[in-house]
C-alpha cells in the first residue's frame, strides 16, 4: 500500500464533506429564506467552533493519537452535514459552530498522520495527502451537481455522502498504524498555543491565498450561477475545473518542494491566482470561467502543503502545537471575513466580492521573501 494512502484518505474524507455542504448552499439558503449577509453570519460560526478548539486540538490530537483523533472527527461530521441541511437558521448557525470544531481537530489530526508518515518512512507525502483534498473536492462537486441538476433536494443528497464518509472512517481504523505514540506538548499548560514569530510569518505568506481559497469554496457555487449563468450541474463541473487542477498540482507538489524554494513556489502561486480572478471578473463566461477557474486552483494548491511543512519543523513546540499556532493565526486574521463578503456580495455584487481579494494577494507576494528570510 503507498506510503500515502492512509492519511491521503482523510483529507479526501474530510473535503467531500465540506464541498457536498456548500455545493448544495443556494437551495438550503433559500429553504430558510435568508440572503447572502445572513448566510455570511452562520457561515462565521465555524470560525467561532475553530476558536473553540484551538485550545485542545493539539491536546485531543496528543491524548488519543493522531489515527484515533482523526477517525473520530471524520466519523462525527459525517451525519452533521445532512442535519444542517434540514436545520432552521438559527440551529444552522449552531451547526456552523459545531462543523469549525470538529473540521480543526481533523485537520490538526490528519496533518499530523501525514507527518507522522514522512519521519518514519522518509518519504514526502504531505503534498500528495493534501492533493486528495482536492479529489474530495472534485468528487463532491461531481456528485452535489449531479445530485442537483437531478432535481434530488439536498436532505437525501447529502445523507448519502455521509454514509459513505461513515465506512470511510472505519477503514481508515484498519489502515492507519495502530502503533502511533502520542506526541508531547509543548504549550505548557496555555489555553491557546500562542504563534510565535516563526508561525506568525509562516501565516503571514499564506494569507491571500487562504482568502481567496475560502471565498471560492463559500462563494464560489453563487457566482457560477449567478454572475456565470451556470445551471446546477454546469456549475458542479465548473467547481470541478478548480478542483481537478487543485489536486493535479498537489500530486506534484511534493516534487516541486524539493524542487523550487518555497519563495518561488509562493509567488508563483500568488501570480496564478491573481490572474485567474481577475479573468474571471472581467470575463464572465462559463468557458472563460472554466479556464479561469483551472488556472486559480493550481494557484492555491501548494499554500497549505508549504505552511503546514514549514510550521511542523519549526523547533521549541510539538508539531501539533504548531498547528493549532497556525490555525489560530490564520483564524484570527480572518475572523470577519464570511459576513463581510457576504454582505458585499448582497448589496454590491459578487463580482466585487472576488475583486476584494486582489489586494490581499499582492500583500502574500510582496511579504513571501521578507518573510522566509526572517525564519
Amino acid at each position: 500500500m503507498p506510503h500515502f494512502l492512509p492519511p491521503a484518505l482523510l483529507f479526501l474524507g474530510n473535503a467531500t464533506l465540506f464541498i457536498s455542504l456548500f455545493v448544495r448552499m443556494p437551495e438550503i439558503s433559500a429553504d430558510m429564506g435568508v440572503g447572502k449577509s445572513a448566510l455570511g453570519i452562520a457561515i462565521f460560526g465555524a470560525s467561532i467552533g475553530t476558536f473553540l478548539a484551538l485550545p485542545v486540538a493539539g491536546r485531543i490530537t496528543n491524548r488519543l493519537t493522531p489515527r484515533i483523533a482523526a477517525t473520530l472527527a471524520l466519523g462525527l461530521m459525517a451525519p452533521l452535514i445532512p442535519l444542517m441541511s434540514i436545520m432552521p437558521y438559527w440551529a444552522f448557525m449552531l451547526g456552523f459552530v459545531s462543523f469549525g470544531f470538529i473540521r480543526t481537530v481533523l485537520d490538526v489530526a490528519a496533518n499530523m498522520v501525514a507527518m507522522e508518515v514522512e519521519k518514519t518512512t522518509g518519504v514526502k507525502v504531505l503534498s500528495r495527502s493534501h492533493g486528495f483534498w482536492s479529489v474530495g473536492l472534485l468528487i463532491g462537486s461531481l456528485y452535489g451537481g449531479f445530485m442537483a441538476g437531478q432535481d434530488i433536494t439536498p436532505f437525501p443528497h447529502l445523507i448519502t455522502v455521509a454514509v459513505a464518509i461513515m465506512a470511510l472512517a472505519l477503514i481508515e481504523l484498519r489502515l492507519l498504524p495502530k502503533g502511533g505514540v502520542s506526541t508531547t506538548s509543548g504549550s505548557g499548560g496555555k489555553i491557546f498555543v500562542v504563534p510565535d514569530k516563526a508561525v506568525l510569518l509562516v501565516c503571514a505568506i499564506v494569507f491571500g491565498l487562504a482568502i481567496a481559497e475560502g471565498t471560492i469554496y463559500d462563494w464560489g457555487i453563487f457566482y457560477f450561477r449567478n454572475v456565470l449563468g451556470a445551471s446546477p450541474a454546469n456549475a458542479g463541473l465548473l467547481f470541478a475545473c478548480f478542483t481537478a487542477s487543485m489536486g493535479l498540482m498537489r500530486m506534484f507538489g511534493d516534487q516541486l518542494r524539493g524542487r523550487f524554494t518555497p519563495v518561488h513556489l509562493l509567488r508563483f502561486s500568488v501570480v496564478c491566482v491573481f490572474s485567474g480572478i481577475t479573468v474571471l471578473v472581467a470575463f464572465p463566461n462559463i468557458v472563460v470561467g472554466a479556464f479561469a477557474l483551472i488556472v486559480v486552483g493550481a494557484g492555491v494548491a501548494l499554500n497549505m502543503p508549504v505552511a503546514v511543512a514549514a510550521v511542523t519543523q519549526l523547533p521549541g513546540r510539538s508539531a501539533a502545537d504548531n498547528l493549532a499556532a497556525m490555525t489560530l493565526a490564520l483564524m484570527l486574521s480572518t475572523l470577519g471575513v464570511p459576513p463581510l463578503m457576504g454582505t458585499v456580495a448582497e448589496h454590491f455584487g459578487l463580482q466585487v466580492t472576488f475583486l476584494l481579494l486582489l489586494p490581499m494577494l499582492v500583500v502574500s507576494f510582496w511579504l513571501a521573501p521578507r518573510a522566509y528570510r526572517d525564519m
